[in-house]
């Protein structure tokens, strides 16, 4: 009884703490798609108008440069050769969010058979966001192709 009480002891003192896998650290991205269709010339007096929220994909690639884009047009194009690393679908209020790691990536929408570009990131990129951890982003995108000013 003695040699079974002292093997466990020692088993107990001698015993690796267990490792658990870390939860993999993320930083979130969300925001709101709107569409501004007509004109959308500011009037004196009256509040900027944000457009209808829109239901559509919006995409995360890894950094695009516009080299990688397939007949742009302004801020549209109809293919972009890229990695794509996420997906997601904005509901009727135009709201979409993503759970990313870390790091550089481009953000495009889907609109009209193509992609709409939200913003261009110097003279070369592609919508370019910066993702770092615990720092939660906001990034609301309006489409303007169909709206005058």
């Amino acid at each position: 009884m003695l040699f079974f009480l002292s093997l466990t002891i020692s088993l107990i003192v001698n015993a690796q703490p267990r490792r658990f896998s870390k939860k993999l650290a993320t930083s979130s991205l969300s925001g709101q798609v709107f569409e501004q269709v007509g004109n959308f010339m500011s009037s004196k007096g009256k509040p900027a108008v944000k457009g209808r929220p829109l239901m559509t994909k919006v995409f995360i690639y890894q950094p695009v440069q516009m080299a990688q884009l397939e007949n742009q047009n302004g801020a549209y194009c109809n293919r972009i050769n890229g990695l794509l690393m996420k997906t997601t679908l904005s509901d009727s209020a135009g709201r979409y969010h993503f759970d990313l790691k870390p790091g550089k990536y481009s953000i495009v929408v889907a609109y009209d058979h193509g992609f709409f570009i939200p913003y261009f990131s110097g003279t070369d990129g592609v919508a370019y966001i910066q993702l770092e951890i615990g720092k939660p982003q906001i990034l609301n995108i309006t489409i303007n192709q169909k709206a005058s000013y």
